[in-house]
């Protein structure tokens, strides 16, 4: 198999008006959605994937960063896209991301897939004790992916325990833009992620201000589902949705 892992971004160009602007997650990379972006392609759908800002470097310097910076580094991508119509697909922080942008900028449609509102971690209720924190926690080694999209977990190893606290300040941010975002919108969450809890799918959907809205669930796939069992499923959904008569 030829191994392929644009951890640091990527673009890929395809014949027809629309982009789609990929964003990952909290201490991931853009690798987690380059099967989707190859699956958008075949559809005629170009994609551009961004670095955000602290990521694909080391966890001390993701330490430095906050969710402002994140945000701006999606806020480039998507003002530089090519095409007509410029649409945003988040995986996990990058829903929420989109949903910061889509609530300003007139974007064609938002999906978002596994995006917290809610998420299992108790220690997330005390993050402000450890905002700005040098300390970089380490975590255990994630279960392995399938063996055709293992080459794409590329994320960061452990977790700068200081940056929890710019999560939750970004989580309440895009909850208090939901009702602003009018874009048709697509909400994607797995019920077996162990990460974001479920529920959040629903607060965002239920918050959204767009008339045009769907939930759709997976059922065995994990947080990075994209990665996962279903993410063929995920490819139609955000394909369907992008461009609904394909």
């Amino acid at each position: 198999m030829t191994q392929v892992a644009p951890e640091t971004g990527f673009m890929i160009e395809a014949s027809g008006g629309d982009t789609a602007v990929l964003l990952h997650g909290w201490t991931g990379s853009p690798a987690h959605l380059w099967p989707l972006g190859q699956a958008l392609a075949a559809g005629g759908i170009s994609s551009i994937a961004p670095l955000l800002a602290g990521h694909g470097t080391s966890e001390a310097h993701m330490a430095r960063t906050g969710w402002r910076d994140w945000v701006a580094s999606a806020l480039q991508a998507t003002a530089t896209a090519p095409g007509d119509r410029r649409h945003l697909v988040g995986l996990s922080m990058g829903g929420l991301i989109a949903i910061l942008i889509a609530a300003v900028d007139d974007v064609a449609t938002i999906t978002t897939i596994n995006t917290p509102q809610k998420v299992f971690s108790r220690s997330a209720r005390f993050a402000g004790m450890y905002r700005g924190s040098a300390r970089i926690r380490v975590a255990p080694d994630p279960d392995p992916y399938p063996e055709e999209t293992a080459q794409f977990a590329r994320q960061y190893r452990d977790v700068p325990i200081g940056t929890v606290a710019e999560l939750t300040d970004l989580i309440r941010a895009a909850n208090r833009a939901l009702p602003r975002v009018t874009a048709p919108a697509l909400v994607i969450q797995s019920k077996a992620d162990q990460t974001v809890r479920p529920a959040s799918a629903q607060v965002i959907y239920d918050r959204l201000g767009s008339r045009d809205k769907k939930l759709r669930w997976l059922r065995g796939s994990r947080h990075v589902a994209t990665l996962d069992r279903e993410r063929d499923l995920i490819h139609l959904l955000v394909s369907q949705h992008i461009r609904p008569s394909t």
